[in-house]
């Protein structure tokens, strides 16, 4: 026997996946201004413009430069992805900054991770044990993102409650990852402060 298939639809096809993607966005898009105002907030609390204006001035560029992929999937409530993405750009400036501080070949550093390039940059006073720490927790988010591993999202969002697979994203969608955007801008802020000091003092020489 022969069956039309063309007259049923499967349960998943293309068709209804994108059409499920269609309603995550336009659920999440009325909380998109709503989003964005909680970290202006986070941002200008960490940032004033009242003190610290090179600090501010710095925060305000890197944001521009850097920030726009991680804030947008942390708009649409993509939060696993967003910081996904704030690891990847974190990781990539530490590796620039640590190669170009020491005067060596990026090959020498380049298989090291977030962690030990902020390690590193603690030694060489450029950050502090705290930037360790936030290092060390952004790289293990990260790692249980990028390898699905629902253990370490549970133990760093739920407390250690078991959770599978299929529920890390829901579980990050509750996740507040304004301190981490807020973080990584920090950390960039400090390196990009030494960059200029280093500039200065070999104009000086």
């Amino acid at each position: 026997m022969v069956v039309d298939m063309s007259k049923e639809e499967p349960e998943l096809s293309i068709d209804k996946t994108i059409e499920e993607l269609l309603s995550f966005i336009e659920t999440n898009l009325p909380a998109v201004k709503l989003r964005l105002d909680k970290f202006i907030e986070a941002f200008n609390e960490d940032f004033p413009l009242e003190t610290k204006l090179e600090d501010r001035g710095r925060a305000e560029a890197i944001t521009w430069a850097l920030m726009n992929v991680p804030l947008l999937l942390y708009a649409l409530n993509m939060n696993g992805s967003a910081i996904i993405e704030l690891h990847g750009i974190l990781e990539r400036f530490t590796l620039r900054e640590t190669v170009n501080r020491l005067g060596v070949p990026l090959r020498i550093f380049e298989r090291h991770h977030l962690p030990a390039l902020v390690s590193i940059l603690c030694h060489l006073r450029i950050c502090d044990k705290k930037d360790v720490k936030f290092a060390k927790k952004l790289n293990k988010l990260r790692n249980g993102l990028a390898h699905k591993n629902p253990k370490v999202i549970s133990n760093v969002a739920l407390s250690g409650k078991k959770i599978s697979v299929l529920d890390i994203d829901s579980v990050m969608s509750g996740f507040d990852c304004i301190p981490l955007i807020i973080g990584t801008i920090y950390l960039l802020v400090k390196m990009s402060k030494v960059e200029k000091s280093s500039g200065e003092k070999q104009k000086k020489v």
